[in-house]
């Protein structure tokens, strides 16, 4: 009796078990929506957030931005390299977990929204991608009104990192003439 009902327990306990599932991918420049619980990236609950993967390139600055569609709800998002299945409960929105490198996180940076909790800002800002693949960017809610499931707006924008401008071989080449010209002369002065 004893062995089927941890049999028993140990399939209730699997049951329950909630692997996290990605909403989609997010396409640079195109619009998400999503909905998410009011606390659930505060307090690491993570069957209140969503979870969205993208492709990403070496030598790119990633923009993350997400807006709020409900007054109530003050997102706010973490950036992770790679992605998991890992169960939704080990979710930490400061750190990596699940086989994930925590990358950063992003909360009140657009300007102030003006909402039932006072002046708070939504997320905004950008990451340099140092390694080619996939990565994890997840949502969820800061310090919103309450617990309760709010919508938002997620946009990506992916733009290569500018490539700063080498000299010109032929300016070069007459910068080197003319200070082998500078040091001959230097050198004439010197001896007469």
């Amino acid at each position: 009796d004893l062995v089927a009902v941890s049999a028993l327990a140990a399939g209730l306990t699997v049951a329950h078990a909630a692997p996290i599932v990605y909403k989609g991918t997010l396409v640079s420049g195109t619009p998400a929506t999503g909905n998410v619980g009011g606390f659930s990236w505060f307090l690491n609950e993570g069957t209140g957030i969503d979870f969205w993967q993208i492709s990403a390139t070496a030598g790119t600055i990633v923009t993350l931005e997400v807006d709020r569609l409900n007054g109530n709800l003050d997102p706010a998002l973490s950036f992770y390299r790679g992605t998991t299945t890992a169960d939704t409960s080990s979710f930490v929105a400061g750190a990596g977990f699940g086989g994930l490198t925590f990358i950063g996180s992003l909360d009140d940076e657009h300007p102030p929204f003006v909402g039932p909790t006072g002046f708070t800002g939504d997320p905004f800002g950008t990451f340099a991608i140092s390694t080619t693949g996939v990565y994890t960017v997840a949502v969820g809610g800061g310090d919103s009104t309450d617990g309760g499931v709010y919508p938002y707006r997620i946009t990506m924008t992916a733009a290569a990192i500018a490539a700063v401008p080498e000299p010109s071989t032929s300016l070069m080449i007459v910068m080197g003439l003319a200070g082998v010209g500078w040091l001959r002369r230097r050198k004439m002065r010197a001896t007469t």
